[in-house]
């Protein structure tokens, strides 16, 4: 019966830590793509929602 305890605690929290890594791992993951993403668009001087400007002119 205590042996049974155990292992099913034991069992129990290797999910838990297991899957706290996991989301923990995501987080960083998200915030270091944060991250890189604003210093992408600090280093560049037009945003790139922006697009590119074409100034087409009429051909007669």
């Amino acid at each position: 019966m205590i042996v049974r305890f155990i292992l099913i605690s034991i069992v129990v929290y290797l999910l838990v830590r297991s899957f706290a890594r996991y989301f923990h791992e995501q987080n960083m993951r998200d915030h270091r793509h944060r991250s890189d993403y604003s210093n992408r668009q600090k280093q560049s001087g037009v945003s790139k929602e922006i697009g590119e400007y074409v100034d087409y002119e009429e051909v007669d």
